[in-house]
């Protein structure tokens, strides 16, 4: 079992009994007891876990949630990203009712969005919302719902019922993963089960990707890229990421 699969599953075990040991899972992969140092090591960075002398665990109540830097100096491939965002705003036409969600590309499109474009920006993320409302023009309407800290974005039943509401022209998501199995994947569940519902309610969804997810995986599956218009990624995809949208008859639009 390599890296990726065996993180997984200890976030799973972590999810399920909210504490595990290293001596065990040293057994269960059979693997080295350093080994699996090192991954909760790496979790410990990506997600909210906490390290223990002799494993880890999960905050009391707490689910498994991925932690996502939104400070501009901490967000990774950073440049990347601003591509992808740009080349998604050149798809948005005059009047249109646009969802923009709570991912660290997706919110950098309303920095290329058109001043004279007059759409409405249907959104659950605050910090997209407020540079939305910067732009003459521009409608705006937030969503409501339990507020995230670490994202700032809502999530939950009322703004899954606000966003049914809604009938939208574009959607644009992120994703913490996309499996070579074609799924799309999130690290936090009640945000993939929103993001299931911009399915029902979207026209045309575009995923908006860095090269550095593909062939990756998350706890949480939301969708599948049969369901996705088109994958807006970077230059840096590799061949085997290639394969994988072609295989689902997905088209890449590379933001170069």
């Amino acid at each position: 079992m390599d890296k990726a699969a065996r993180c997984l599953d200890i976030l799973k075990m972590l999810q399920e009994n909210g504490v595990v040991r290293v001596d065990e899972l040293a057994e269960k992969f059979g693997t080295s007891e350093m080994t699996i140092r090192r991954d909760l090591k790496f979790l410990s960075q990506q997600y909210n876990i906490q390290r223990t002398y002799g494993g880890a665990i999960m905050p009391q109540g707490q689910p498994v949630v991925r932690i996502i830097s939104f400070d501009e100096e901490r967000i990774k491939n950073k440049e990347a990203k601003e591509k992808i965002a740009k080349k998604a705003a050149s798809l948005i036409h005059t009047r249109q009712r646009i969802f923009i969600d709570a991912g660290s590309t997706t919110r950098l499109i309303v920095n290329y969005i058109n001043n004279d474009s007059y759409n409405i920006i249907v959104t659950n993320h605050l910090q997209t919302a407020e540079a939305a409302l910067n732009i003459d023009h521009l409608s705006v309407i937030m969503l409501g719902g339990e507020i995230i800290g670490i994202s700032k974005c809502t999530t939950g039943e009322i703004t899954e019922e606000q966003l049914r509401k809604y009938q939208l022209d574009i959607a644009f998501l992120g994703a913490a993963a996309i499996g070579s199995d074609g799924f799309l994947y999130d690290g936090y569940s009640p945000e993939a089960r929103f993001k299931k519902a911009v399915f029902d309610v979207a026209k045309e969804t575009y995923l908006l990707a860095d090269s550095t997810k593909f062939n990756t995986y998350d706890l949480n599956c939301f969708g599948s890229l049969s369901q996705i218009k088109a994958v807006i990624t970077d230059s840096g995809i590799t061949e085997e990421g290639l394969t994988l949208l072609k295989k689902h008859k997905v088209e890449v639009i590379i933001a170069d």
